[in-house]
């Protein structure tokens, strides 16, 4: 995949450049910047699929220069050494956030996660799983591709995801259960942006549709359907993190 690094100090750009070609061979560095004009210049230049983007730059922010590129533009890594950012970066829909010094498996797994998020979308755009939005609260929908088409459903609509193997059941408020032949995690990063969360490797759950969590090992959290939804003992933290958020 092809990056660029935007940072406005030159010695944490090169040591992260020098990262990126001694142990993330999978990404080819085509550029750096030292501020949000000329980043925006070399974005345009070169397409990037990724930006490892500092959050303090000279004069203006990190944040600043992501409301001038488009929803299609290239994915974000946060790089820096203040973590009281961390959270508003997250809500900008930012792939990973590193802390400054980087080290190099961090550096690895932010590019995993990128790579994982890059082949959605390619997968998207082959068969045709899309989110479109229409004016008002509560109307986003997700469609979702069968052998005859589309299937249309709200996003409010949507209680649950449940995968098996290479397959996906959506479990819907009016009891519908649809089917998509594609694996759960190609779904992740569509919905959890938008208020779903990945609770077990075989579930993503609504968080609106939650009525109320079962503590233990993992727990449990029981949706608006009365079915119950099991939490891994690994997710569990991060599952209880975002329940003190809401």
């Amino acid at each position: 995949m092809k990056a660029v690094i935007v940072d406005d100090e030159p010695a944490s750009g090169q040591a992260l450049a020098l990262l990126l070609r001694e142990f993330v061979h999978e990404v080819e560095l085509a550029g750096s910047a030292g501020n949000a004009q000329e980043a925006l210049e070399l974005i345009r230049r070169v397409k990037p699929d990724v930006i490892f983007l500092d959050v303090e730059l000279d004069g203006d922010s990190g944040f600043d220069l992501l409301e001038q590129l488009p929803d299609d533009g290239p994915e974000v890594v946060f790089t820096t050494g203040y973590e009281q950012y961390a959270t508003r970066a997250f809500r900008t829909s930012a792939t990973d956030f590193l802390m400054k010094p980087v080290e190099a498996d961090q550096l690895r797994d932010a590019v995993r996660k990128v790579a994982e998020k890059l082949r959605v979308a390619a997968a998207e755009q082959r068969y045709g799983v899309l989110i479109r939005n229409w004016h008002g609260q509560g109307n986003e929908q997700i469609a979702l591709s069968s052998s005859e088409g589309f299937v249309f459903i709200k996003m409010s609509d949507l209680i649950y995801c449940k995968g098996d193997g290479a397959y996906t059941y959506f479990f819907l408020r009016n009891d519908e259960k649809i089917t998509v032949s594609k694996n759960i995690g190609e779904f992740e990063p569509l919905l959890v942006p938008r208020g779903f969360f990945r609770v077990h490797k075989s579930y993503l759950i609504n968080l609106s549709e939650m009525k109320r969590y079962v503590r233990g090992e993992g727990g449990y959290v029981v949706m608006s359907n009365g079915q119950s939804v099991d939490v891994s003992k690994r997710r569990k933290e991060a599952f209880l993190a975002t329940l003190t958020r809401i």
